[in-house]
């Protein structure tokens, strides 16, 4: 992908990729630049053949404060620009797109969440499927103290997901800081580490050790069994896939190393 600098790509293992929202000195706030940058960084990595998984993070003290307030749309906005509304939607769609790019993709996400998720930066989290945090760190429905809805790019959706409906309505509707220890105890992150990324790369690698195609499948089962209309409808769909994932090598080749580990 073009390097622009506004999002960091590299590869500690060939196996795993680590994207850095690169805006240190506004805690990686969002513009339609960096959001474009994203757009193409999870693009390259879903298209990346040895890209197994990916980590997520931020440059400097903040994973990602949200919309830049300071930026020239935020400034339109507070103005009271005349932009139509199909120009607003088209633009806004883009911008919410983020969090659904991050659960396609086709391997999964780890979020290394060092500092501050606010706004759109909670959204981006929570769509990742696993989430590590510095003891640092807080998250933040923001946009409730905007005047907006808090509910954006799929906060709505996601967050109660992870910790139910009345635990989400207390964060959506009074904007308040959830702090690392709270987040851990309600389940919106796996575990707490410092510095974030070293857990977050330590659980990528768990997950990279497993056969390549199970875990693709896997990431998709747990996506469509969450809003499955029926127990009988999420097996059906396991079940299919269980066959098609024992159809190729992947599972041969891993079921022979465990025996010889086992056996001698």
């Amino acid at each position: 992908m073009p390097e622009d600098g506004l999002v960091l790509r590299s590869s500690p293992e060939p196996s795993i990729t680590v994207l850095t929202l690169n805006r240190p000195d506004r805690l990686n706030a969002l513009t339609e630049a960096l959001i474009d940058a994203l757009y193409a960084a999870l693009d390259a990595a879903d298209a990346d053949p040895d890209c197994q998984v990916v980590v997520l993070t931020g440059a400097g003290r903040g994973f990602c404060a949200g919309f830049d307030l300071s930026s020239d749309t935020a400034a339109e906005l507070s103005a009271g620009d005349r932009e139509s509304p199909r120009s607003r939607l088209r633009g806004q769609y883009r911008w919410a797109g983020i969090p659904a790019r991050i659960r396609s993709l086709r391997p999964p996400v780890v979020a290394a969440v060092n500092g501050a998720a606010a706004g759109g930066g909670l959204a981006i989290a929570l769509a990742a499927d696993l989430r590590v945090c510095s003891s640092s760190a807080k998250f933040v429905v923001a946009n409730v103290k905007l005047g907006l809805s808090g509910g954006e790019m799929g906060i709505a959706y996601l967050l109660p997901r992870l910790v139910g409906t009345a635990r989400a309505a207390e964060l959506m509707l009074t904007g308040r800081p959830l702090p690392a220890s709270d987040a851990l105890q309600w389940g919106v992150v796996n575990s707490i580490s410092d510095p974030a990324l070293d857990g977050a790369l330590q659980l990528a690698g768990e997950v990279a050790a497993n056969p390549r195609f199970g875990v693709e499948q896997t990431k998709e089962l747990l996506q469509l069994g969450i809003d499955s209309p029926s127990f009988a409808a999420a097996t059906a769909l396991e079940n299919r896939t269980q066959v098609l994932a024992s159809t190729g090598s992947e599972m041969a080749d891993a079921m022979a190393s465990i025996r010889e580990r086992h056996l001698g």
